[in-house]
């Protein structure tokens, strides 16, 4: 059962969907700690390397799932940031960010991706990669998709706060101005 003030929420999509700044600003109006899969993974070495050719660090899952379960266990408001689908860990909620392909692909190429891992995060955009993955490890209810394209946070974040209410989270007053 899950405690009347805990939230464990996990932003996810493919890069260039807006994970960052939602989750950022979400930590912010909710009062929840503020987490991001890749920082996190950088800052504690949890990688065994790097991949050239998909220019990433090859992540140490173990270790990754068992620094999130720490600090899960620690904070119980917490936002999550990240592009990685966990197959040991629950969340509260899951919000799947899509973006449009011409919007996306300007947003990668102005962070200057090589051609083919722009493609091929835009494929995963397209085939909806990371929703059907998610699926195979969570409960349809609590995965939720919002299109963050033509809006300003605050407008994705208001719809993302419906979603966290209808779940019957409470959320402070000040979430909702």
């Amino acid at each position: 059962m899950v405690e009347k003030n805990s939230l464990i929420l996990y932003i996810t999509g493919v890069p260039g969907t807006g994970k960052t700044s939602i989750a950022k600003h979400l930590s912010q109006k909710l009062a929840l700690k503020y987490l991001e899969i890749n920082d996190t993974v950088k800052k504690n070495g949890l990688y065994y390397g790097y991949d050239i050719n998909r220019d990433t660090l090859i992540v140490d899952d173990e270790l990754l799932i068992k620094r999130l379960k720490q600090e899960i266990s620690l904070n119980k408001r917490m936002c999550i940031a990240g592009g990685i689908i966990f197959e040991n860990l629950s969340f509260d909620i899951i919000i799947v960010l899509h973006s449009s392909i011409p919007k996306l692909r300007r947003r990668l190429e102005a962070r200057r991706y090589d051609k083919e891992k722009i493609e091929s995060n835009i494929e995963s955009e397209i085939m909806n990669v990371l929703y059907y993955e998610l699926l195979e490890f969570n409960s349809s209810d609590i995965i939720h998709e919002v299109m963050n394209d033509n809006r300003t946070v605050e407008e994705t974040c208001v719809e993302i706060l419906s979603i966290i209410k209808k779940h019957r989270f409470s959320i402070t007053e000040g979430a909702l101005s």
